[in-house]
Formats: structure tokens, sequence, C-alpha cells
């Protein structure tokens, strides 16, 4: 059983660690309620490392967080600015978990907020999932081809522009040019 609260409370963090806690973590249904568990913990460090977790099991299957879709869409809403990190790994996540038309309305509305955030790394999320949210939504198609197309003209660093440039790719593969 992969020990998830002695895992996230170590010593060195990184990519290579956090891909590796979500390889571990995998389907584990017992594994995956930890997880979320140290994500509404009160240690923001831990929180910050879970979250990263979590994009990382996403990045490659998000089913096994989309029984969590819900509350991890509150805690993206309410978490304050201050953890910005925290705030950038689930802007990534909650699109992807979001399996009903609700919950993907619910995360565009979440995203279009993160659009107006102080951290570049957080507004880059909200534009990779507002893109991630309308290939699975046509109905959000024109709502982020538009914040795409802000990011493009407006944004502040080459990371959004590319980020904003590669939405525009993903939408454009799934659904053609526009007219």
């Amino acid at each position: 059983m992969v020990r998830v609260r002695e895992r996230l409370r170590g010593k060195s963090w990184g990519l290579a660690r956090a891909r590796g806690i979500a390889a571990e973590i995998g389907g584990n249904r017992a594994a995956v309620r930890a997880l979320v568990v140290e994500l509404f913990g009160e240690d923001v460090e831990v929180r910050k490392r879970a979250a990263d977790v979590a994009r990382r099991i996403t990045e490659r299957d998000a089913r096994p967080l989309e029984g969590y879709a819900d509350e991890l869409a509150g805690l993206l809403e309410s978490l304050p600015v201050v953890e910005s990190r925290t705030r950038w790994h689930l802007g990534l996540v909650v699109p992807r978990v979001a399996h009903t038309r609700l919950q993907r309305l619910r995360a565009a509305r979440v995203m279009q907020l993160l659009a107006q955030d102080e951290s570049n790394v957080v507004r880059c999320s909200a534009v990779e999932g507002l893109g991630t949210l309308a290939l699975v939504e046509p109905s959000l198609r024109d709502e982020a081809e538009a914040m795409v197309e802000m990011y493009l003209r407006e944004g502040t660093t080459l990371a959004m522009k590319s980020r904003a440039r590669g939405v525009r790719k993903m939408l454009t593969k799934r659904y053609g040019e526009r007219l």
C-alpha cells in the first residue's frame, strides 16, 4: 500500500518524485482517496505536492479522480491567491476530471476566474484548461477561442503565448479552421 502522506512529506520534491508517486498510486482507490484528503489538509506544502501528483495522475488517466470532480472544483475556487502553484496544478486537474456537462460548465467558469489571476502560471493553466474542456464540450469552443486570441494578443510571457498556440492547435485539429 502506498503511504501517500509520508511520500508527500519527504524533504526533496521535483517532477520525477511527483511522477513516481502518481505511478505508485495509479488506480488504487484507497491511495487516491488518501491523496484527496491531503489536498484538503492544512499543510500548504503538502497540499501543493498532492495537487502536483493529482496533475501527473490525470496526465495519464483522469478516471481515478473523476469521482472527486465537484470537490476539486470547489477546492480550486476557494484556494487563496498565495497558493498559486497549487492553483496552477488544480487548474489542469479540474478540467480533466470534469466528466458531466454540468461539471464541465462549472470548470469553465473557474477557468475564466483563473484567467484573471495575478500569477502567470495560473493564467496559463486557465487557457489550457478551457481548451481541454472545449474539446469535449463544443458549446465552450467560442469561449476557449476568445481566451486563446486574448492570450496571443496580450499574453505577458512566452509560456503564456505558447500555451495559447498549443490550445489553438488542439481546437483546430478537433473542429477545423473557422471560416
